[in-house]
């Protein structure tokens, strides 16, 4: 009985305690604090866009792809704060107008929470500036939030498919100030790495 309670604890020193999809068993958190996050998304989208100006109001549609990069890190349990930057590919149609492509880049903060059942909210602003063929570059800004669910592969990778809500602006100087917004619905799907160190018991005489 005594060898077998020696060799028992001598097994249990060197069994590490891995966190269940990034949790410590200590922890009642989905994420735990001092967490790194690193990852990125595609997504693409269909909306509606109105531009307004001098003239009438002219409407149309945008189809677009976007390529998202993210850097975090959770100063709380389950809250993470971070940056995002991101590349927008375009192809914008508009009432009796020829059909125009163009690419954005944007770069600005975003904030994350996660529920311990792995649903998480997530909000963000970015400015940047939109390059269109021939034509001068304009000043751009989003907001999105939405909610996702992080399906963990393992215990630092998680899958994360998301619904966002954006609001788009971008400003055309040299065309008469004229402006350009869009609302709506983004189907996103991101890749997610969780750099934490995992936690292990210790026996105490």
């Amino acid at each position: 009985m005594g060898k077998f309670l020696y060799v028992a604890v001598f097994l249990l020193g060197f069994l590490p305690v891995r966190a269940q999809e990034n949790r410590s068993t200590l922890i009642p958190a989905k994420i735990i604090q001092r967490t790194l996050m690193v990852g990125g998304s595609v997504s693409g989208s269909y909306r509606q866009i109105d531009i307004t100006g001098p003239n009438e109001p002219v409407s149309g549609h945008r189809t677009q792809f976007d390529l998202d990069a993210k850097l975090g890190y959770f100063v709380l349990h389950d809250f993470a704060l971070g940056v995002r930057g991101a590349i927008y590919y375009y192809k914008e149609s508009m009432d009796n107008q020829v059909p125009t492509q163009a690419t954005n880049v944007l770069v600005g903060p975003f904030a994350r929470y996660y529920l311990n059942n792995g649903f998480f909210g997530e909000a963000s602003a970015a400015v940047g500036v939109n390059k269109r063929p021939n034509i001068s570059k304009t000043d751009l800004a989003e907001f999105r939030g939405g909610v996702g669910y992080a399906i963990f592969i393992n215990p630092k990778v998680a899958v994360e498919p998301a619904l966002l809500f954006s609001y788009y602006q971008e400003k055309r100087v040299t065309e008469g100030n004229r402006k350009v917004t869009e609302f709506g619905p983004t189907l996103n799907v991101g890749l997610q790495v969780y750099l934490f160190r995992e936690r292990k018991f210790k026996l105490t005489p």
